[in-house]
């Protein structure tokens, strides 16, 4: 059966490549310190649990970011924005800003 979707088929732009390549560094962050808070969780240091907590909130708040640009999430922005700049004729019109809400 074919896949008529016709996001399979466009090519991403620089932005969206840009985007991915930060996402993936994210990722390898977020595996290091996920690493690190295991290391430290039992490690014998006296403060070495008090790291680890810190090394996991850390994790978490990477996973958030990396969570918040996906491609899937992103998309209807970059979209918007193309549609923004196509029509955009110049002239002396007024447009009402476009607000994105990212949850």
């Amino acid at each position: 059966m074919a896949n008529t979707d016709d996001t399979s088929k466009r090519t991403p732009t620089q932005l969206e490549r840009f985007l991915e390549v930060q996402r993936k560094k994210l990722l390898q962050a977020h595996s290091v310190l996920h690493c690190l808070y295991e290391v430290l969780l039992y490690a014998e240091a006296e403060d070495a649990v008090t790291y680890a907590e810190a090394a996991h909130l850390a994790s978490v708040l990477v996973d958030d970011v990396i969570e918040q640009l996906d491609s899937a999430r992103l998309q209807p922005m970059i979209e918007a924005l193309k549609r923004e700049a196509s029509a955009a004729t110049g002239g002396d019109q007024v447009r009402e800003p476009n607000v994105f809400y990212i949850s």
